[in-house]
């Protein structure tokens, strides 16, 4: 049996009577895995990473990889990136490539301690390999977002607003509605609403954001009948999207508003879950 499948039966193990001998192999697996195949060598090239990973039911393990070579240890070690603690059969389930990275990160299946931008570089590792070798044969893999579209915010708030251009504003609404969808604080803000805003930015183009069975979503154009319509300038929606203060720059007239009765403050909800996003992502 080659390395793939020994991972693929990593799922069907009951998650009850995992032992420490079935971990190690899970480790031992994956690791082969990266260290054999070309194109994932090609992947991990340039990167240097250190894991601290707390499985509840087992214990401690730590993965590297660096110099192109991945290799896990038992125990605890000092210096490392980012810790990553889960339950033994959720981190079975991502090394088998039956879980989506970034939507156990936000549904908290993970919890991470450390710095955020070396576990987005390991969950692009993941991604790669899911996609790559580890998807059933004419199966589509279906991520809620790239690691990459995560890795690319850090950089804008690490450059500063002023950066911007008008590409990242879908950018942030994919990864706003990843999050508001997998996020139990996010689910619960959106849990009884009920709300369309229409964002009309000049000489960029038409959002609407909508709120509709508990369930968040985005895209380009018109929406029929929003409860809120907003038209502003490229450099205001910055305000409006990344910095969260609609009703700061609709006070200094720089948003035109048009608004069903007793709806205007319903925009409040995208400030609530856009801080409630970047406090989850330390930005």
């Amino acid at each position: 049996m080659d390395i793939i499948a020994k991972l693929k039966e990593l799922e069907t193990l009951d998650k009850n009577s995992i032992t420490i001998e079935e971990v190690k192999k899970a480790f031992t697996l994956i690791c082969s895995l990266i260290n054999e195949k070309k194109n994932i060598q090609e992947c991990i090239k340039g990167k240097d990473l250190s894991i601290l990973i707390h499985l509840k039911e087992i214990g401690s393990f730590f993965l590297t990889i660096q110099e192109g070579y991945a290799e896990y240890g038992i125990g605890t070690i000092t210096n490392f990136d980012f810790s990553l603690t889960s339950n033994t059969d959720v981190m079975f389930k991502l090394l088998a490539g039956g879980l989506d990275p970034i939507e156990a990160f936000f549904s908290e299946l993970f919890l991470i301690k450390g710095d955020l931008y070396y576990m987005i570089e390991f969950f692009q590792i993941m991604e790669f390999i899911i996609i790559n070798y580890l998807k059933e044969k004419d199966s589509k893999v279906r991520l809620i977002i790239d690691s990459s579209s995560l890795k690319k915010l850090f950089d804008i708030y690490a450059r500063g607003i002023s950066v911007l251009e008008p590409i990242h504003i879908p950018l942030f609404f994919e990864i706003l509605t990843a999050f508001s969808n997998n996020n139990a604080k996010a689910k619960k803000l959106i849990f009884e609403e009920d709300l369309i805003i229409q964002m009309n930015i000049v000489n960029v183009g038409k959002y609407f954001i909508r709120i509709v069975d508990k369930k968040f979503g985005w895209a380009i154009g018109e929406a029929r009948n929003p409860n809120l319509r907003f038209e502003m300038g490229f450099k205001t929606s910055a305000e409006v999207i990344f910095e969260t203060d609609p009703i700061n720059a609709f006070m200094k007239g720089k948003i035109k508003v048009e608004a069903k009765e007793n709806d205007m403050f319903k925009v409040l909800i995208l400030k609530d879950l856009t801080d409630l996003l970047l406090g989850f992502l330390n930005l």
